[in-house]
């Protein structure tokens, strides 16, 4: 299939009737695929891809489960309103011109869905044109389905995809069910199983009187598998819808979030930390001069003149020596005195030795005084008269002061410093905030998404709880019918009409297995040489795993140890999931257009420049690419530029109120690129 032109009519941002001439270039056999529209956010890129799937889709575009009323809504909240100037317009259009191989023979199809209001009601009616004839190949009533069945709504997200859904598939926790979907979407499961249920219908429609307990028992157990599979579908459904419409939520929330920082409101949701931190700042700045008045009016002295510091502590040593001297010259002269007073007492010299005459006693006790005697210190001036205990601490105040306060006095000045830098910070914050009357409705809008896509939130989680139990009752029931359709199968008590759709039953049911595993097998071969191809990295994922009941994914690297997703960059995960999406496509053997709206937001320039030259210029025959000046700059076009074909720059005009189309892109003169 080739999409050769796209007509936009009156819808969105388009006023009037806007064709995009789509046909990709052609260098002898080879296709030139990709189609290029450079837009700034609001100009209209995804309109693009909304009315592409528009018209494939009509109502289920919006989801399986969309009401008509809400599908009417969205229809007349898209016709062009236009300035203030014009009247709205009450009807609106989008066309798409493509060629398709139909019954072996290839055509060219102009398909048109247009919508008509009237009376506040929205009226919707469909053409098609085959080789410029009314298409009468296929009934009229079934044209719808005709469309929808070009690219299957189970893989049209392998085909046409954004920014969110290349997140969900690198996304964890969104992944299997993200997979899964696809999976099953790309083998069509949904028609063998359709004929599994008509086989149950028609062993029920089997039944009599006598009908054995094994016929009941598997019409039974069918039925109660098709209820569940029923609310199986329609909780998975619900879960997509929800899913759209909290990824919805958060583009209006990131909207909200960038117009709040343009009129510099950023700062509101901080004024009360900002006020409450600049209390606290404001008591530690005080709290820090303290302590430094503290030391200036204590240590900080001596560590500010420490060789002054230095000498008195060297002089309150001195006196302190001086002073132990004397006191030791005191003690022993003393001692001197009163062992010579001894030695002259009468009664001690008796006592010691009676031939000995008092005169040579006095003379012993004078020689000894001598000896005793000890040698007077020098004399020395004492500036401080103080005890011991207060030299010394005076002392260690000195040692403190030297040794510490420099390093606590520069820590202290560091800090306020830090501090009154963070104090000014806080003040010039504070001054930013914008006045609340003008804040506070964008600040509301902000909060209400916020609320909106915690709820929608909640509702995921409840539902993604409600699935697994259901596909854990699912499969129980699965395997109870499978071990009855093989009793049925094996009985001969049973009509043999029965038998053998018990049969066909047992078949289906290992076809389905081996298709699935055989595509998955496929897959995992497809996977591992895409993102390999995309990572440029020699072979960081060697082996890829995908388990055929849950779809959960795991890489091996070298010597086949397990590599976590979560070891990957946020870059490599967009490209894992790039790469997943391309190998889903290729083992789909559907040759497709593949439309693209803004998928690099999340890379660097590295990995964005790996995309440019070797994904979007050989994912497919036909790659048409949404993008803003920001991820395809000049240098990202010089790179892609071999590989397009179109470029159309769309511009919105605020006078207006609508979008015009040029053939160029993003600074550059008006062009069309030579074939």
């Amino acid at each position: 299939m080739i999409i050769t032109k796209l007509t936009i009519n009156n819808f969105g941002v388009y006023r009037g009737i806007n064709d995009f001439e789509l046909r990709p270039r052609q260098v002898e056999t080879e296709f030139i695929p990709v189609v290029l529209f450079g837009g700034k956010n609001g100009a209209g890129k995804t309109t693009i891809l909304e009315a592409v799937r528009l018209c494939l889709y009509g109502k289920i575009a919006l989801g399986t489960k969309v009401r008509r009323t809400d599908y009417e809504t969205y229809i007349s909240h898209h016709i062009h309103r236009g300035s203030s100037k014009n009247l709205p317009a009450q009807s609106a259009s989008v066309g798409l011109l493509f060629e398709h191989v139909h019954a072996g023979v290839l055509s060219t199809y102009d398909a048109k869905r247009a919508w008509q209001i009237e009376r506040g009601t929205v009226h919707e009616t469909i053409s098609i044109f085959k080789d410029g004839y009314a298409l009468r190949d296929i009934p009229e009533g079934s044209w719808n389905d005709f469309l929808r069945d070009l690219i299957p709504p189970g893989v049209s997200d392998l085909f046409f995809f954004d920014g969110e859904q290349i997140q969900n598939l690198a996304d964890e926790e969104t992944e299997s069910s993200s997979l899964e979907t696809a999976i099953k979407g790309l083998l069509n499961l949904d028609l063998t199983t359709r004929l599994k249920a008509d086989l149950a219908i028609y062993v029920k429609q089997q039944e009599h009187k006598e009908q054995s307990a094994l016929q009941k028992s598997a019409s039974d157990t069918q039925a109660s598998l098709e209820i569940m599979d029923a609310q199986y579908v329609e909780r998975s459904q619900k879960r997509g819808g929800l899913q759209n419409e909290i990824g919805y939520t958060r583009k209006l929330l990131e909207n909200s979030r960038q117009g709040l920082l343009k009129e510099g409101a950023g700062f509101i949701e901080n004024r009360t930390k900002l006020e409450l931190r600049q209390i606290e700042v404001e008591k530690s700045i005080e709290h820090t001069r303290n302590a430094i008045r503290d030391l200036a009016s204590e240590l900080l002295p001596f560590a500010v003149a420490p060789n002054w510091s230095l000498r008195l502590a060297e002089s309150l040593s001195q006196e302190e020596a001086h002073e132990q001297e004397q006191i030791t010259y005191q003690a022993k002269s003393a001692q001197a005195v009163e062992i010579t007073a001894l030695f002259k007492k009468r009664e001690f010299q008796r006592r010691a030795s009676s031939k000995i005459q008092p005169e040579e006693w006095d003379e012993i006790a004078d020689v000894l005084q001598g000896y005793l005697q000890p040698v007077r210190p020098s004399k020395r001036v004492i500036l401080h008269d103080m005890s011991s205990q207060r030299r010394n601490e005076i002392q260690t105040w000195i040692k403190k002061a030297i040794e510490e306060i420099p390093q606590i006095i520069s820590e202290l000045g560091d800090k306020l410093e830090k501090l009154e830098t963070e104090r000014n910070d806080i003040h010039r914050s504070l001054q930013q905030i914008p006045d609340e009357a003008f804040t506070n409705p964008l600040l509301e809008e902000f909060h209400q998404l916020s609320e909106k896509k915690g709820i929608l939130q909640q509702q995921i989680d409840q539902l993604d709880l409600e699935v697994h139990n259901l596909h854990i009752q699912r499969e129980e029931l699965k395997n109870q019918s499978k071990k009855i359709w093989q009793q049925l199968a094996e009985s001969s008590n049973t009509d043999e009409r029965v038998r053998r759709a018990a049969k066909v039953q047992i078949v289906l049911d290992t076809y389905l297995v081996r298709i699935t595993d055989t595509k998955i097998h496929e897959l995992e071969k497809m996977v591992a040489h895409y993102f390999n191809i995309l990572c440029r990295k020699d072979m960081l994922v060697q082996e890829v795993k995908i388990d055929a009941k849950r779809y959960t994914v795991t890489l091996y690297g070298e010597n086949r140890v397990e590599l976590p997703k979560s070891s990957l960059s946020a870059g490599e995960r967009q490209l894992y999931a790039m790469a997943l999406l391309w190998a889903l496509r290729s083992i789909s053997g559907r040759m497709l257009p593949i439309i693209v709206d803004t998928p690099m937001g999340r890379l660097d320039t590295d990995h964005r420049r790996t995309l440019l030259k070797y994904f979007f210029p050989d994912a497919s025959h036909q790659l048409i690419l949404l993008s803003t000046d920001t991820e395809i700059n000049e240098e990202s076009y010089e790179i892609l530029k071999p590989a397009i074909s179109h470029v159309f720059l769309l511009n919105y005009d605020n006078a207006n109120n609508c979008t015009t189309v040029e053939r160029r892109y993003f600074a550059e003169e008006s062009m069309e690129i030579e074939s």
